[in-house]
This record gives C-alpha cells, structure tokens and sequence, in this order.
C-alpha cells in the first residue's frame, strides 16, 4: 500500500529535482530515477535522497570508451544507482575524517571492518515510469495504437535460444527474457541489458556492485516505487515487475553468505513528474526523449553534472581524456574512489598497474554469487558482457588514444 512516508519520499526527489534546474528542450521527456534512505530512527532526518538522475540513452557498441571516461548506459535507474554506489563510498570517507568521532546515521562497521546499512534503516529505489525491458512489456503494449499492435503481432523472428538476450521490443510477446536496450529496432546495437533486466541482477548481487563489496556487505532494495501507471494497470504491471526483478530468478542456488535473491516490494504513485511522457502529451510538438542526463549525488562537493554521449556537457573531444573532465559517475572516477577509499580504510595496497576489470574480478564472493547468476546453465546466462576490452584500464588512465570516438 502507498503510504504517507512513500508520498513524502516521491514529494522530496521532485523537489530534489526542481532544485538543480535542469531545462529541457521543448517537446522534450525524460525519466527520473532516485535512491534514498529511510530510517526508523526517529531523531534522523528522512528521507535521506542519496542519489538522483534522468535518462534513457545508452552508447552504442561501437561508441564504447576504451579508457572508462564515458558511462556506458545513462538511463536513469542505472545512474541513480552509479550515483549510491558513489554516495555510499563517500560516506566511508566522511565518517572516517571525524577521526575518533566516527559517525554514520546511515551505514555502521561490522566485525570484518566491512560495513553494512544500519538497522532500521532501509533503501528505496524511485522511477517516475516502469523500467525498459520486462517489466514493462504489457503496460507498453497497452498504449500502442491498432495499426502497431497488427504489425508486431504480424512480425515473425526467429526463435529465440534459451538465455539468449532478444534485442530491444522484437519477441514483444515473450515474458521474463533478457531484453537489451535499447527497444527501438532502427537504433544502433548496445551491449546495455535493460533496466528490468538489471534491477533483477541488483536484487541477486546488490546495489554496491563488485568494487563497492570490498568495503560493503551486500545491499538490497527494500522498496521500488513507480511512477506513471494508472490504477486499471496496477495488478498487470505489479505482476510484470514482480516477475522481472526476482520472479524469474527462483531457481537460483549456490549463492555465498550474505548473498539471497532479494524480493522488494513494489508499489506505485500517482503523483507526476513534471518532464515525463505523460506529462508532456499537451504539447503539440512530437515528443522525443532528451539526448542530456541529469546526475546528482548527495552531500558531494560538485554534486550534480548534465552528461551527453556520456560524457559532461560541455567538454570538448580533445579534453575528454584529462582527469578533471571525467563525469563522476565514469567506471575510470569510481576506480579512481575506490583506491583512495582503499587507502583511507588501511586495505592492503593493489598494483597500481591493476586494472579496473582485475579489480572486480579480485573481489571473490562477489565473483562467485555473480557465477551463481550469470554462469553457465544459471537463469541469466545468456547476459551480453562488455567484458575486458572496456575496461583494461587502470586508476590513473588519462590518455584516450585507443578509446572509441563517440563525439559524432
């Protein structure tokens, strides 16, 4: 049931929102993603937004950074849960700066001095619309018009293979598949899974991902509440969400302590964000999804960017490359926070030749629950990986030579 608490929280990431003044062009829409914190602790403030962006565009394949300077997938919930992994890293080190007035209302050490969200304290995923990929297939399917329904309905593809990912909308009849982004057939091909899709990974590893285990237990969603979904559809698109973020994933075994397929509660909202689709159907030029992103993260010194092609807005393609023009959110800058917050928690130091892919795949029991995921025989084995290639960089990576034009 939507409550007073959940209205509060949707109320305070529009008004998080509002604040960072984001213009869009005319007869532009975007989505809106957030994560924030609650906590049953009466003398905290709450709810604690830790992070917020919009979005829904992805790089191509063939536009992929070779030097982790460009975010991959700039749609909204995957850069509201860049922007917590962020958040939750950087609260180590604030907390560690107060020396030995050590204090988090948020996260609290455990005995392995790995750290883990305090009791009574709970983590909230807000998305102003149903997620791209599966859990969104029906309710899509509700707004086509007559003439697009008898042409998908008439459209023939070839099987599709066990765990095997089906690109974008094609195999629209199909339920509980892996769906890569982004849906539009006509659009250049990615290596991106669909929000739906990686939701449900999150739900199985995590919202702190592999780096983010090194200092992390696993963290899960409590709560996922959606936007833009009238109240004939809220049993349709509560089954179809159910089914995508954890129902498919049941047979899952094998999973290492402190992992579990997590099943958070999905509700809805009626209140509208003020740049989605929906709220744009007045207007009488074509509406067409914003090409910029808005990413903020809490309590941060430079706290929001606007991104394009993934990359901050602005920098031109000469100054890519150079450290102080990396979006924040980039695989190359979390590396860059990972290692200081190493260093900052006295872990053994790393090579510092260790790339960024050496580094995940170091992270043991995150590696294992992501085999129990992703391997062989598994529920998404058939999960497209950018893998290497992307991501043999290190920390200090700040030369494009090799790194992919993504400017044209």
């Amino acid at each position: 049931m939507f409550s007073d608490e959940d209205a509060t929280l949707v109320h305070a990431v529009q008004k998080q929102y509002v604040s960072l003044n984001l213009k869009l062009p005319t007869g532009n829409f975007t989505i809106l993603a957030a994560i924030a914190l609650t906590s049953s602790d009466p003398l905290t403030i709450q709810p604690k937004i830790i992070g917020l962006a919009t979005g829904c565009k992805c790089l191509p394949k063939d536009k992929l950074p070779l030097q982790g300077e460009a975010v991959h997938d700039s749609h909204a919930e995957v850069l509201a849960r860049r922007c917590a992994i962020h958040w939750l890293i950087e609260e180590i080190g604030r907390a560690a700066s107060d020396g030995s007035h050590w204090h988090s209302a948020w996260i609290s050490k455990t005995a392995d001095d790995r750290y883990r969200l305090k009791d009574g304290v709970h983590m909230i995923m807000y998305i102003s619309t149903p997620p791209c990929g599966d859990a969104s297939m029906r309710f899509l399917a509700t707004f086509q018009d007559g003439e697009m329904a008898a042409l998908k309905d008439s459209a023939v593809f070839p099987p599709l293979a066990p765990n095997v990912a089906s690109r974008g909308r094609d195999n629209y009849s199909l339920f509980g598949v892996l769906r890569t982004k982004p849906g539009r057939a006509d659009s250049p091909q990615t290596l991106s899974l669909s929000c739906s899709d990686k939701i449900a990974r999150w739900n199985v590893l995590g919202i702190q991902g592999a780096l983010g285990s090194a200092f992390f237990h696993p963290i899960y969603l409590t709560k996922i509440i959606i936007g833009e979904v009238p109240a004939d559809l809220h049993d349709v698109v509560k089954s179809d969400c159910e089914r995508a973020f954890w129902g498919r994933l049941q047979e899952i075994y094998g999973l290492p302590e402190g992992y579990k397929l997590n099943r958070p509660e999905v509700q809805f909202t009626s209140i509208v964000f003020v740049h989605s689709r929906s709220a744009q159907e007045h207007s009488s030029l074509a509406q067409r999804s914003c090409n910029e992103s808005l990413t903020w993260v809490a309590d941060s010194t430079s706290p929001h960017e606007v991104l394009i092609n993934g990359l901050k807005r602005g920098v031109s393609p000469k100054h890519r490359h150079k450290t102080i023009f990396w979006p924040r959110l980039s695989k190359v800058s979390l590396f860059h926070l990972y290692r200081k917050t190493r260093s900052t928690e006295n872990l053994p130091p790393e090579s510092t030749t260790m790339t960024y892919h050496q580094a995940k795949e170091s992270m043991t029991q995150y590696q294992v629950a992501k085999k129990c995921l992703l391997g062989e025989g598994r529920p998404f084995s058939g999960w497209i990986r950018s893998g290497a290639r992307w991501e043999n960089f290190d920390s200090s990576s700040d030369n494009g030579q090799h790194s992919a034009d993504i400017t044209n």
